[in-house]
């Protein structure tokens, strides 16, 4: 009777130590354990350019490390659902996908950007001292008035050093819209927006009392007269637009 016991008491030991391994292995299994997300897998992704599936390859990171990537991060398993959709932004070699790389910006009304005391005026520029590409909705502009079309002067008037007369500078003014581009250039490509003239800018500009600011006063008052022909365009510092 001895014995079986013994044999009994053996073999229990000897289960409880094989379920303790395999505890064990399965721990250490799950520390080394990857999950596979998409990268970027070519040099580069242009904005509106769609996604194809030679364009991604996969990137696998432990378990342990992955801190919030998975809420954040496209799975690989779920590389289908990315093909297709078009680039929201430009990417790189190696770069991560996101979830939120994959939505697209929603284009909104111009009225919605202005508070209760603004209104929106559009002004021509003139598209030979004007390049649209490098500007973009949010930016603050001032526009340099020539002496001739300010009249303040007379066109031929010179300064006493024999110096062109001063130009006037006017601004600055919030851009909310150049033509019909409301977003960035990137962001235009992505909505499937073909180019259009841009030779026309919205503004956003105070009310003060039963009419417009002075300045906005002064600018629409030039319109008038110029139709804005030679009046230059000069962009503000970015951290003078935030």
């Amino acid at each position: 009777m001895k014995g079986i016991a013994g044999l009994i008491i053996a073999a229990a030991l000897a289960i409880a130590g094989g379920i303790c391994n395999w505890l064990y292995i399965a721990k250490q299994a799950d520390r080394y354990e990857r999950e596979s997300f998409v990268v970027v897998g070519i040099d580069q992704i242009r904005a509106g350019e769609k996604f194809k599936r030679q364009d991604f390859t996969k990137v696998d990171i432990p378990k342990n490390n992955l801190g919030n990537l998975e809420q954040i991060a496209v799975r690989w398993q779920d590389l289908e659902a990315v093909i297709g959709l078009p680039a929201v932004k430009d990417f790189v070699r190696d770069q991560l996908i996101l979830q939120d790389d994959l939505k697209t910006p929603p284009q909104e009304k111009l009225n919605r950007k202005i508070a209760d005391n603004e209104r929106i005026i559009v002004l021509p520029v003139d598209p030979r001292s004007f390049n649209p590409q490098h500007v973009s909705p949010g930016d603050l502009v001032s526009f340099r008035i020539p002496p001739a079309h300010s009249g303040r002067v007379p066109s031929t008037a010179v300064g006493v050093d024999g110096s062109e007369p001063a130009a006037e500078i006017i601004g600055p003014f919030r851009i909310l819209a150049l033509g019909n581009r409301k977003g960035s250039i990137d962001t235009a490509k992505v909505i499937g927006r073909r180019p259009t003239s841009e030779n026309d800018i919205s503004v956003s500009v105070e009310i003060r009392g039963t009419d417009v600011e002075p300045k906005a006063q002064r600018i629409m008052n030039i319109v008038a007269t110029t139709n804005f022909k030679g009046v230059q365009v000069l962009l503000h510092p970015a951290v003078e637009s935030k």
